[in-house]
């Protein structure tokens, strides 16, 4: 039995990671671009914690709990707001990504 659970242990150490689901999306603004980062395994958004459905991807991109940002996942559509100013862009996947 000693040796059934070595090898159960070996077998699980020597098999490779099971990559994260990712995307990253850039988003231009009439001002600039976003690069941003999804992990839908994590469910995060350039590393915050992010609530994704079907149809949206919701975050907080600063510590200032007022400020959100939501991406429309039909249209590409990313609106950021901070209660005063209100932004819209349109995202669009980079090469490379697998989502």
């Amino acid at each position: 039995m000693k040796s059934i659970v070595i090898a159960f242990t070996a077998l699980l150490f020597t098999q490779p990671a099971v990559a994260d689901d990712t995307v990253t999306l850039l988003c231009t603004f009439e001002h600039g671009t976003l690069e941003i980062t999804i992990n839908y395994t994590r469910e995060t958004a350039n590393d915050t914690p992010a609530m994704i459905s079907e149809k949206e991807i919701v975050w907080s991109p600063d510590k200032d709990k007022n400020f959100f940002a939501i991406v429309n996942r039909y249209t590409g559509v990313m609106q950021m707001s901070n209660r005063q100013k209100e932004f819209t862009g349109i995202c669009r996947k980079t090469t490379g990504s697998g989502k």
